[in-house]
Protein backbone atom coordinates (compact mmCIF):
# COMPACT_ATOMS: atom_id res chain seq x y z
CA UNK A 1 0.00 0.00 0.00
CA UNK A 2 1.78 3.63 -0.91
CA UNK A 3 1.71 5.24 2.26
CA UNK A 4 -0.36 8.77 1.84
CA UNK A 5 2.72 11.81 3.15
CA UNK A 6 3.00 15.19 2.46
CA UNK A 7 6.63 16.52 2.69
CA UNK A 8 9.44 19.03 1.75
CA UNK A 9 12.84 20.56 2.88
CA UNK A 10 12.05 24.27 3.40
CA UNK A 11 15.61 24.40 5.14
CA UNK A 12 17.31 22.75 1.73
CA UNK A 13 15.11 25.37 -0.26
CA UNK A 14 16.49 28.92 1.80
CA UNK A 15 19.93 27.65 0.57
CA UNK A 16 18.71 28.67 -3.26
CA UNK A 17 16.06 32.05 -2.34
CA UNK A 18 18.38 34.06 -4.26
CA UNK A 19 18.00 31.93 -7.49
CA UNK A 20 15.79 34.82 -9.69
CA UNK A 21 13.24 31.50 -10.98
CA UNK A 22 13.20 30.44 -7.47
CA UNK A 23 12.44 33.89 -6.31
CA UNK A 24 10.07 34.77 -8.81
CA UNK A 25 8.13 31.66 -8.16
CA UNK A 26 7.77 32.37 -5.06
CA UNK A 27 6.96 36.12 -5.57
CA UNK A 28 4.15 34.97 -7.48
CA UNK A 29 2.75 32.53 -4.58
CA UNK A 30 -0.82 33.65 -3.30
CA UNK A 31 -1.84 32.90 -0.11
CA UNK A 32 -5.72 31.41 0.61
CA UNK A 33 -7.96 34.09 1.38
CA UNK A 34 -6.61 36.37 -0.82
CA UNK A 35 -7.02 37.28 -4.80
CA UNK A 36 -4.23 35.80 -7.09
CA UNK A 37 -4.54 38.17 -9.86
CA UNK A 38 -3.76 37.73 -13.27
CA UNK A 39 -0.10 35.96 -12.41
CA UNK A 40 -0.54 34.83 -9.06
CA UNK A 41 0.22 30.94 -8.00
CA UNK A 42 -1.49 28.44 -5.66
CA UNK A 43 0.73 26.16 -3.88
CA UNK A 44 0.29 22.50 -3.08
CA UNK A 45 2.67 20.54 -0.75
CA UNK A 46 3.55 16.88 -2.57
CA UNK A 47 5.51 14.02 -1.12
CA UNK A 48 8.84 15.26 -2.01
CA UNK A 49 7.84 18.54 -4.31
CA UNK A 50 5.57 21.87 -4.37
CA UNK A 51 3.13 22.10 -7.29
CA UNK A 52 2.24 25.49 -8.33
CA UNK A 53 -1.07 26.25 -9.80
CA UNK A 54 -2.83 29.51 -12.05
CA UNK A 55 -6.27 29.32 -11.85
CA UNK A 56 -6.45 25.72 -10.60
CA UNK A 57 -4.17 24.70 -13.81
CA UNK A 58 -1.04 22.82 -12.52
CA UNK A 59 1.77 24.99 -14.39
CA UNK A 60 4.76 22.89 -12.61
CA UNK A 61 6.63 20.71 -10.18
CA UNK A 62 9.78 22.33 -8.13
CA UNK A 63 11.82 19.22 -6.68
CA UNK A 64 15.23 19.11 -5.22
CA UNK A 65 17.59 16.68 -6.56
CA UNK A 66 20.49 16.15 -4.06
CA UNK A 67 20.02 19.55 -2.98
CA UNK A 68 19.29 21.19 -6.51
CA UNK A 69 16.12 23.14 -7.49
CA UNK A 70 14.66 21.09 -10.42
CA UNK A 71 11.57 22.15 -11.92
CA UNK A 72 9.02 20.19 -14.22
CA UNK A 73 6.94 21.22 -16.21
CA UNK A 74 4.85 20.88 -19.41
CA UNK A 75 6.96 21.28 -22.97
CA UNK A 76 3.39 23.59 -23.55
CA UNK A 77 4.30 25.95 -21.39
CA UNK A 78 8.03 26.20 -21.82
CA UNK A 79 7.30 26.66 -25.43
CA UNK A 80 4.54 29.36 -24.97
CA UNK A 81 2.01 27.17 -26.85
CA UNK A 82 -1.93 27.83 -25.87
CA UNK A 83 -4.36 25.45 -25.75
CA UNK A 84 -5.38 23.96 -29.45
CA UNK A 85 -2.31 24.95 -30.85
CA UNK A 86 0.09 22.04 -29.38
CA UNK A 87 1.48 19.29 -31.86
CA UNK A 88 1.48 15.99 -31.10
CA UNK A 89 4.78 14.66 -29.05
CA UNK A 90 6.00 11.74 -28.00
CA UNK A 91 5.57 11.16 -23.99
CA UNK A 92 9.07 11.64 -23.30
CA UNK A 93 9.03 15.47 -24.78
CA UNK A 94 5.71 16.17 -23.13
CA UNK A 95 7.41 17.54 -19.89
CA UNK A 96 10.76 19.60 -19.72
CA UNK A 97 12.96 19.80 -16.87
CA UNK A 98 14.63 23.69 -16.07
CA UNK A 99 17.57 22.72 -13.91
CA UNK A 100 19.10 25.53 -11.14
CA UNK A 101 21.68 27.26 -13.51
CA UNK A 102 18.64 27.94 -16.22
CA UNK A 103 16.56 29.01 -13.28
CA UNK A 104 19.07 31.09 -12.03
CA UNK A 105 18.96 32.88 -15.74
CA UNK A 106 14.96 33.15 -15.66
CA UNK A 107 13.58 36.28 -14.49
CA UNK A 108 10.05 37.44 -13.53
CA UNK A 109 8.76 38.05 -17.45
CA UNK A 110 9.31 34.51 -18.96
CA UNK A 111 7.90 32.73 -15.20
CA UNK A 112 4.57 35.53 -16.36
CA UNK A 113 4.42 33.82 -19.73
CA UNK A 114 4.86 30.11 -18.23
CA UNK A 115 1.80 31.67 -16.15
CA UNK A 116 -0.20 33.25 -18.27
CA UNK A 117 -0.35 30.20 -21.38
CA UNK A 118 -0.62 27.98 -18.71
CA UNK A 119 -3.84 29.52 -17.48
CA UNK A 120 -5.47 29.25 -20.72
CA UNK A 121 -5.95 25.32 -20.16
CA UNK A 122 -8.12 26.01 -17.24
CA UNK A 123 -11.54 25.25 -17.26
CA UNK A 124 -14.46 26.26 -16.07
CA UNK A 125 -14.54 24.12 -12.58
CA UNK A 126 -10.35 24.57 -11.68
CA UNK A 127 -11.17 28.43 -12.22
CA UNK A 128 -13.99 27.98 -9.56
CA UNK A 129 -11.81 26.55 -7.20
CA UNK A 130 -9.64 29.78 -7.75
CA UNK A 131 -12.48 31.62 -6.88
CA UNK A 132 -13.13 29.67 -3.75
CA UNK A 133 -9.86 29.48 -2.65
CA UNK A 134 -9.17 33.24 -2.74
CA UNK A 135 -12.15 33.93 0.08
CA UNK A 136 -11.54 30.96 1.76
CA UNK A 137 -7.98 31.43 4.05
CA UNK A 138 -8.12 28.00 5.78
CA UNK A 139 -7.65 25.88 2.47
CA UNK A 140 -4.75 23.45 3.15
CA UNK A 141 -4.55 21.60 -0.39
CA UNK A 142 -6.18 21.25 -4.00
CA UNK A 143 -6.46 18.37 -6.27
CA UNK A 144 -5.46 15.89 -3.54
CA UNK A 145 -3.99 12.61 -5.56
CA UNK A 146 -5.28 9.72 -3.44
CA UNK A 147 -2.90 6.67 -3.97
CA UNK A 148 -4.29 2.85 -4.63
CA UNK A 149 -5.06 0.26 -1.59
CA UNK A 150 -3.66 -3.21 -2.65
CA UNK A 151 -5.60 -5.19 0.04
CA UNK A 152 -9.53 -3.52 -1.26
CA UNK A 153 -11.43 -5.12 -3.49
CA UNK A 154 -12.37 -3.76 -7.32
CA UNK A 155 -13.08 0.67 -7.44
CA UNK A 156 -12.70 0.93 -3.83
CA UNK A 157 -9.12 0.48 -4.46
CA UNK A 158 -8.84 3.76 -5.62
CA UNK A 159 -10.74 7.44 -5.66
CA UNK A 160 -10.48 10.56 -7.66
CA UNK A 161 -8.52 13.56 -6.32
CA UNK A 162 -10.31 15.87 -3.98
CA UNK A 163 -10.86 19.65 -4.95
CA UNK A 164 -10.30 21.05 -1.94
CA UNK A 165 -8.80 20.41 1.48
CA UNK A 166 -9.78 22.71 4.71
CA UNK A 167 -8.67 23.23 7.99
CA UNK A 168 -11.49 23.60 10.36
CA UNK A 169 -9.46 24.71 13.23
CA UNK A 170 -7.83 21.21 14.16
CA UNK A 171 -10.19 19.37 12.11
CA UNK A 172 -9.49 18.06 8.00
CA UNK A 173 -12.07 18.51 6.02
CA UNK A 174 -12.90 18.07 2.27
CA UNK A 175 -14.61 19.48 -0.60
CA UNK A 176 -15.71 18.23 -4.07
CA UNK A 177 -16.39 21.38 -6.72
CA UNK A 178 -18.53 21.04 -9.92
CA UNK A 179 -20.35 23.24 -12.17
CA UNK A 180 -23.74 23.21 -11.81
CA UNK A 181 -24.11 21.83 -15.73
CA UNK A 182 -21.54 18.94 -14.62
CA UNK A 183 -23.67 15.51 -16.04
CA UNK A 184 -22.05 14.09 -13.28
CA UNK A 185 -24.56 16.30 -10.34
CA UNK A 186 -27.74 14.98 -12.21
CA UNK A 187 -29.51 11.60 -12.86
CA UNK A 188 -33.11 10.77 -13.62
CA UNK A 189 -32.70 7.39 -12.44
CA UNK A 190 -31.88 6.49 -8.42
CA UNK A 191 -28.71 5.94 -7.52
CA UNK A 192 -27.22 2.58 -7.65
CA UNK A 193 -23.85 0.69 -7.17
CA UNK A 194 -22.29 -2.80 -8.63
CA UNK A 195 -21.87 -5.33 -6.26
CA UNK A 196 -17.97 -4.42 -6.33
CA UNK A 197 -18.67 -1.23 -5.34
CA UNK A 198 -18.59 0.14 -8.67
CA UNK A 199 -20.96 3.01 -10.16
CA UNK A 200 -23.91 1.47 -12.54
CA UNK A 201 -26.35 4.56 -12.31
CA UNK A 202 -27.78 7.72 -10.53
CA UNK A 203 -26.13 10.85 -9.82
CA UNK A 204 -22.10 10.22 -10.29
CA UNK A 205 -20.90 12.34 -7.61
CA UNK A 206 -22.45 10.57 -4.96
CA UNK A 207 -20.16 7.59 -6.32
CA UNK A 208 -17.49 9.79 -5.99
CA UNK A 209 -18.31 10.89 -2.35
CA UNK A 210 -18.58 7.29 -1.33
CA UNK A 211 -14.96 6.40 -2.63
CA UNK A 212 -13.40 9.14 -0.88
CA UNK A 213 -15.45 8.28 2.28
CA UNK A 214 -14.19 4.48 1.79
CA UNK A 215 -10.93 5.64 1.35
CA UNK A 216 -9.91 7.84 3.85
CA UNK A 217 -12.46 6.29 6.40
CA UNK A 218 -9.99 2.85 5.83
CA UNK A 219 -7.89 3.26 10.11
CA UNK A 220 -4.34 3.54 8.24
CA UNK A 221 -5.50 6.31 5.68
CA UNK A 222 -7.01 8.02 8.19
CA UNK A 223 -3.83 8.62 10.91
CA UNK A 224 -2.24 9.10 7.47
CA UNK A 225 -4.28 11.98 6.11
CA UNK A 226 -4.13 13.49 9.06
CA UNK A 227 -0.23 13.03 9.99
CA UNK A 228 -0.19 14.36 6.18
CA UNK A 229 -1.81 17.57 6.71
CA UNK A 230 -0.66 18.56 9.98
CA UNK A 231 3.17 18.38 8.56
CA UNK A 232 1.08 20.81 5.76
CA UNK A 233 0.42 23.15 7.81
CA UNK A 234 3.72 23.26 9.30
CA UNK A 235 5.62 23.13 5.98
CA UNK A 236 3.60 26.22 4.92
CA UNK A 237 4.16 28.31 7.61
CA UNK A 238 7.62 27.61 7.12
CA UNK A 239 7.36 28.54 3.68
CA UNK A 240 5.22 31.63 4.03
CA UNK A 241 8.08 32.46 6.68
CA UNK A 242 10.60 32.21 3.94
CA UNK A 243 8.86 33.77 1.39
CA UNK A 244 8.02 36.85 3.49
CA UNK A 245 4.33 36.25 3.00
CA UNK A 246 1.37 37.35 5.22
CA UNK A 247 -2.52 36.98 5.69
CA UNK A 248 -5.59 34.82 7.27
CA UNK A 249 -4.18 31.55 5.96
CA UNK A 250 -1.22 31.95 8.68
CA UNK A 251 -3.72 31.79 11.80
CA UNK A 252 -5.48 28.66 10.25
CA UNK A 253 -2.17 26.81 9.13
CA UNK A 254 -0.70 27.62 12.58
CA UNK A 255 -4.01 26.29 15.09
CA UNK A 256 -4.06 23.10 12.38
CA UNK A 257 -0.14 22.62 13.05
CA UNK A 258 -0.09 23.24 16.63
CA UNK A 259 -3.19 19.84 16.89
CA UNK A 260 -0.69 17.29 16.54
CA UNK A 261 -2.09 13.38 17.10
CA UNK A 262 -5.08 15.89 18.30
CA UNK A 263 -6.70 16.75 14.67
CA UNK A 264 -9.53 14.83 13.52
CA UNK A 265 -10.33 14.03 10.03
CA UNK A 266 -14.18 14.95 8.93
CA UNK A 267 -16.08 12.93 6.34
CA UNK A 268 -17.90 12.78 4.09
CA UNK A 269 -16.80 16.00 1.60
CA UNK A 270 -19.01 18.53 0.84
CA UNK A 271 -20.25 19.74 -3.15
CA UNK A 272 -20.01 22.90 -3.15
CA UNK A 273 -21.50 24.03 -6.84
CA UNK A 274 -20.46 26.85 -8.88
CA UNK A 275 -24.09 28.36 -10.52
CA UNK A 276 -22.14 30.63 -12.87
CA UNK A 277 -19.14 30.37 -15.71
CA UNK A 278 -15.72 31.97 -14.14
CA UNK A 279 -14.35 34.42 -16.63
CA UNK A 280 -11.86 32.71 -19.42
CA UNK A 281 -8.10 33.70 -19.93
CA UNK A 282 -8.38 36.96 -21.52
CA UNK A 283 -10.50 38.01 -18.73
CA UNK A 284 -13.67 38.11 -20.66
CA UNK A 285 -17.48 36.40 -19.41
CA UNK A 286 -18.03 33.79 -21.89
CA UNK A 287 -21.00 33.74 -23.55
CA UNK A 288 -23.93 31.68 -21.99
CA UNK A 289 -26.09 29.83 -24.42
CA UNK A 290 -29.62 29.44 -23.98
CA UNK A 291 -28.84 25.96 -22.83
CA UNK A 292 -26.36 26.46 -20.44
CA UNK A 293 -28.96 28.66 -18.76
CA UNK A 294 -31.50 26.41 -18.70
CA UNK A 295 -29.28 23.53 -17.01
CA UNK A 296 -28.29 25.98 -14.23
CA UNK A 297 -31.76 27.14 -13.30
CA UNK A 298 -32.97 23.29 -12.98
CA UNK A 299 -30.73 22.25 -10.80
CA UNK A 300 -32.62 22.62 -7.91
CA UNK A 301 -34.47 19.43 -8.08
CA UNK A 302 -30.91 17.64 -8.50
CA UNK A 303 -29.72 19.24 -5.44
CA UNK A 304 -33.05 18.24 -3.45
CA UNK A 305 -31.53 14.41 -4.84
CA UNK A 306 -27.99 15.18 -3.70
CA UNK A 307 -28.81 16.12 -0.15
CA UNK A 308 -31.68 12.89 0.16
CA UNK A 309 -28.45 10.89 -0.04
CA UNK A 310 -26.81 13.33 3.32
CA UNK A 311 -24.97 15.32 1.33
CA UNK A 312 -23.85 18.87 1.93
CA UNK A 313 -24.12 21.16 -0.66
CA UNK A 314 -23.31 24.60 -1.09
CA UNK A 315 -24.46 26.29 -4.60
CA UNK A 316 -23.49 29.99 -5.77
CA UNK A 317 -24.85 32.25 -8.25
CA UNK A 318 -21.65 34.33 -8.64
CA UNK A 319 -18.22 34.48 -7.62
CA UNK A 320 -17.82 34.52 -4.44
CA UNK A 321 -16.71 37.99 -1.85
CA UNK A 322 -16.72 36.54 1.01
CA UNK A 323 -16.13 32.88 2.71
CA UNK A 324 -18.88 30.68 1.60
CA UNK A 325 -17.86 27.29 3.10
CA UNK A 326 -19.62 26.01 6.39
CA UNK A 327 -18.19 24.08 8.53
CA UNK A 328 -18.52 20.47 7.93
CA UNK A 329 -19.82 17.46 10.38
CA UNK A 330 -18.94 13.72 10.69
CA UNK A 331 -21.97 12.10 8.60
CA UNK A 332 -22.43 9.48 5.48
CA UNK A 333 -23.32 9.24 2.23
CA UNK A 334 -26.38 6.80 1.92
CA UNK A 335 -26.79 4.71 -0.66
CA UNK A 336 -30.60 5.01 -0.39
CA UNK A 337 -32.39 8.64 -0.36
CA UNK A 338 -34.16 9.58 2.77
CA UNK A 339 -37.27 11.50 2.99
CA UNK A 340 -36.93 15.20 3.93
CA UNK A 341 -39.03 18.06 3.92
CA UNK A 342 -38.57 20.66 2.05
CA UNK A 343 -38.07 22.78 5.16
CA UNK A 344 -35.25 20.84 6.09
CA UNK A 345 -33.75 21.04 2.22
CA UNK A 346 -34.03 24.99 2.49
CA UNK A 347 -36.10 24.41 -0.87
Amino acid sequence: MDHFKRAFSVELLAAHKANRGIASLLDRWVLPGQDAGDYGLRLAIRNGYLNFYVKGQSVGELRLVKGSPRLRLHCKYKSFVKKGSLQAAPDSQLYQVVNADELGRIGPDVIDKWIRTAETYAGDEKRFVDDLIAVTPNVIDLEMGLPADEDAVGKSRTAPRMDMVVAQGCEIAFWEAKSSVNSELRARASYRELTDGGYCEGPHVIWQLRRYERWVSRPARRSQVRDAYVETARILLDLAELSGKHGPAIDAWRELAASGEKATVILPPGIVIAGYCPPSADGLSRVKSSAYVTKTKSFSQHRVRLLRHGATVVALDGRPSSPVLPHLSSGSISVEEHGLSEEAIGA
